[in-house]
This record gives C-alpha cells, structure tokens and sequence, in this order.
C-alpha cells in the first residue's frame, strides 16, 4: 500500500505492485474494484487536462505477440480515467 486519493465517486489505490480503481459504497473485498492495473501489464501511462478535468490514459501491454515484445499498436488496451 502507498496511497488512496478519493476523487468525486470513486478512489484510487496506489500499491507497489498495481494501480486500483474503486467504486465508492460499502462493497466487500474484490467487488468494488472496476479497474486493476499491475505495473508489468502497464506499457505507458499519459495525464492529460481538459478545462477542469484530468484524465489518465493508462495503456496496457498487448497480451499475445509473436515476438514476445509488447510493440504499439491497436491490440494494447487503453482504459480512459
């Protein structure tokens, strides 16, 4: 564990091995989490502002390449926070 930061109706926990995303109300366990990221499927994480608003772009390392190396393109996944 390293940090939680509550941001309107959600929060977000900062662990050293993942990022969660949690739905705010009285879950039990695993059920509040709609958004898990460990830091070795994370490929590149982007901050962007919109007037008030801030968003993070969290891009996903592609599950199967034939390679073995995650490369940029449209098989990474790309959760918008």
């Amino acid at each position: 564990f390293i940090a939680v930061e509550n941001i309107d109706s959600y929060c977000v926990l900062i662990s050293s091995k993942a990022v969660y995303f949690l739905k705010s109300g009285d879950y039990t366990d695993r059920e509040a989490i709609f958004l898990e990221v460990k830091y070795d499927d994370l490929y590149h994480c982007l901050v962007s502002k919109d007037h008030r608003n801030v968003y993070i772009q969290l891009t996903k390392k592609a599950v199967n390449t034939s390679s073995g190396v995650a490369m940029p393109g449209p098989s990474q996944k790309k959760p918008m926070v």
